[in-house]
């Protein structure tokens, strides 16, 4: 997998998601829709890009590009600003090198491993 994924439900308008973004750390550059993607950016060495992902899902993509930041940084304060200030039901934060996230009704949690209970 490339970079760090938010996917969220319930709720998914680009340009709120961008604001959201924008409050936690500035654009340096901000485009879209460029492809498939809605939004598009660059913060601090950490490209951002927004993708609709049916009709109830939104994608977040964080990917290093070699800045000051880093996108694990970067998809964690996203994951937990997003789930605190706006109209999300739920939310997933994958990545390769770290624990997957989940939130629901309120609550991120670690996503368990096969056996534990949730």
């Amino acid at each position: 997998m490339d970079g760090y994924r938010v996917f969220l439900w319930g709720w998914a308008d680009s340009s709120l998601i961008a604001r959201t973004l924008e409050a936690l750390r500035p654009f340096d550059t901000l485009d879209g829709p460029v492809g498939p993607a809605e939004l598009i950016g660059m913060r601090d060495g950490v490209l951002v890009e927004v993708t609709r992902e049916g009709a109830d899902a939104t994608r977040v993509r964080f990917v290093d590009a070699g800045g000051p930041a880093d996108a694990w940084t970067a998809a964690h304060s996203f994951l937990w600003v997003v789930t605190r200030r706006l109209p999300v039901e739920e939310a997933l934060l994958l990545g390769d090198d770290t624990e997957p996230l989940h939130y629901r009704e309120g609550r991120i949690r670690a996503v368990p491993t096969s056996g534990e209970r949730y």
